[in-house]
């Protein structure tokens, strides 16, 4: 039954797009990034850039602990690019080379300084207490 005094129901149209839905450039395609879009991002990778500060700054303050701790950081900011899809995560294999010659250069550091120290020692131990001049090196053994 119809109602006389009701007004019919215009057809219901589909509504047009907007003439400038894609800005300067057409139509995006895949991989493109448009505005308003967020980035794509790399995981892991904000925290492999902090490894590699890390184990770059490491051979000017702190060598040793810094580039050990520059070479953990990189290696869990690799492991998290691996686990999110990404096989290359730049600046953490960066970061964990760093921080590998960092410990290595320390390690050789550390073995040339015991090896002086055991040397000077050595020659005090022979040379005896006091101040002693020899080829134009002053040792001072106490």
């Amino acid at each position: 039954m119809t109602d006389e005094n009701k007004p019919p129901v215009p057809p219901q149209y589909q509504a047009a797009p907007p003439v400038n839905q894609y800005p300067q450039g057409g139509q995006q395609g895949y991989g493109q990034q448009g505005y308003g879009q967020q980035p794509a991002t790399v995981p892991g990778k904000t925290l492999g850039l902090v490894g590699m500060i890390i184990s770059i700054v490491s051979f000017f303050i702190v060598p040793f602990i810094g580039h050990i701790a520059g070479i953990i950081v990189s290696a869990i900011a690799k492991s998290q690019s691996k686990k999110g899809g990404v096989e290359k995560n730049t600046p953490a294999t960066v970061g964990i080379v760093l921080g590998v010659i960092g410990v290595v250069l320390s390690i050789i550091g550390i073995i040339i300084f015991v090896v002086v120290i055991a040397a000077v020692v050595g020659q005090c131990g022979d040379l005896g207490p006091g101040t002693h001049v020899i080829d134009g090196v002053t040792y001072t053994c106490s």
